[in-house]
């Protein structure tokens, strides 16, 4: 597919209502972007989206899960535009337990954490493929990369997520589209309630924001598919 040089940033967010995606969309705003945000809180989006410029926002309330709407409203937010910079899958939901996990809750976890960030992916590609340099970016985690027992459901959903979105990078990259899956520690956000980890023990936010700028900052022959960023151990006290 040929590519054109547009001059307006298109970014398209998930879970922008909150956590992670909210940030994000703070962030890529301030960097000039136009925005498509999309969540499944109505409310708490268009209170965020009320800060911003509505000539430069456009805000989506969906259930990812629902893939006719997904499809159909995405595809007349991205005809504004023609094209498409940057995709953010933020969007995930955590669900507790192992073993124990009900059936429904584990199914709910692919469902969000890995089916809709296929449709996602599936859907923008070719939105993507119209801009100077396509990204995507995944938002996994640490779980995705190593074991926790006491969570092995959610881990499954971002295990399968890292397996997806490494696969996909080899796939896209030679389209031109680079593809990060990020896998962070824990982080400060709502979604951390109960992690028992004080605010200064978790990552933040601006972590992550700095994290995706890092990796839009290398040079064109660079493609970083998967970062792990990590908590620093807190010092030992004297005994």
């Amino acid at each position: 597919m040929k590519r054109r040089v547009v001059s307006e940033k298109v970014a398209l967010i998930t879970g922008a209502s909150r956590g992670i995606g909210h940030h994000l969309a703070r962030h890529f705003y301030a960097q000039g972007y136009h925005l498509i945000l999309v969540a499944r809180d109505a409310q708490r989006l268009a209170a965020l989206t009320a800060t911003f410029d509505g000539q430069r926002v456009q805000a989506l309330a969906l259930d990812l899960c629902d893939s006719p709407a997904v499809a159909q409203r995405l595809r007349l937010a991205l005809a504004r535009y023609q094209h498409l910079n940057v995709l953010v899958n933020a969007a995930g939901i955590f669900r507790p337990a192992s073993t124990q996990t009900p059936l429904a809750d584990f199914s709910a976890l692919l469902a969000t954490n890995v089916t809709a960030i296929h449709h996602l992916c599936q859907l923008c590609t070719p939105w993507l493929l119209k801009s100077a340099e396509g990204r995507i970016f995944n938002l996994a985690s640490v779980s995705g990369v190593q074991p926790y027992g006491s969570i092995a459901s959610y881990a499954a959903s971002k295990h399968a997520l890292v397996g997806y979105g490494r696969s996909i990078a080899r796939e896209l990259g030679m389209q031109g589209i680079k593809v990060t899956t990020l896998c962070p520690d824990v982080v400060d956000t709502e979604m951390a309630q109960g992690s028992g980890l004080e605010a200064d023990e978790m990552l933040t936010t601006a972590d992550i924001c700095r994290a995706v700028d890092f990796v839009m900052s290398l040079s064109p022959a660079a493609a970083v598919e998967l970062l792990t960023i990590g908590r620093q151990p807190r010092p030992r006290q004297p005994a």
